[in-house]
């Protein structure tokens, strides 16, 4: 071996320990980390942020109570969310996360049942119709397409 390859060779094992050492310390720092608390939000702040979007009253928004909007929130921020036991299986939890975001509102989940018996471009547009207020629209638009596509699924076999 000629003395570049000795230094490639000495920078991809210092490299390698390195990424050893770093990665898991980083994945232990990550799960442990503490979810802040969701932000409260009084009624005529709400009543203000459904009056700005005016497809809150079709999209199911409009039903939304602060409560609701806080539990949705906490929810959405919270990354180990608790699925429910028919959905505690599916894509690892995340698809069991939005099922459980979406029965947190009544009027939501009726909604997006709807926009999704009518496909996947009708619940596209049921998601982009959502004030970007809500946590639901966020956590929607943020899963990769396989698990929207299963949510579709399971909305329409509800």
């Amino acid at each position: 071996m000629n003395r570049n390859g000795l230094r490639i060779a000495a920078a991809t094992a210092m490299a390698g320990v390195a990424f050893g050492v770093v990665a898991p310390a980083a994945n232990a720092v990550e799960a442990h980390r503490a979810v802040a608390a969701a932000p409260v939000v009084s009624a005529a702040e709400l009543a203000a942020m459904k009056a700005a979007n005016p497809a809150s009253a079709t999209n199911g928004e409009a039903g939304i109570t602060p409560q609701q909007l806080a539990e949705m929130t906490a929810l959405a921020k919270a990354a180990g969310a608790q699925p429910d036991e028919r959905a505690s299986s599916l894509a690892g939890g995340k698809l069991g996360s939005l099922i459980n975001l979406l029965k947190k509102s009544p009027g939501l989940l009726k909604a997006a049942v709807k926009a999704a018996k009518g496909g996947a471009r009708a619940f596209e547009q049921w998601t982009n119709s959502l004030s970007n207020w809500n946590p639901v629209k966020w956590a929607i638009k943020s899963a990769p397409d396989y698990i929207i596509y299963q949510l579709i699924d399971y909305l329409v076999n509800m």
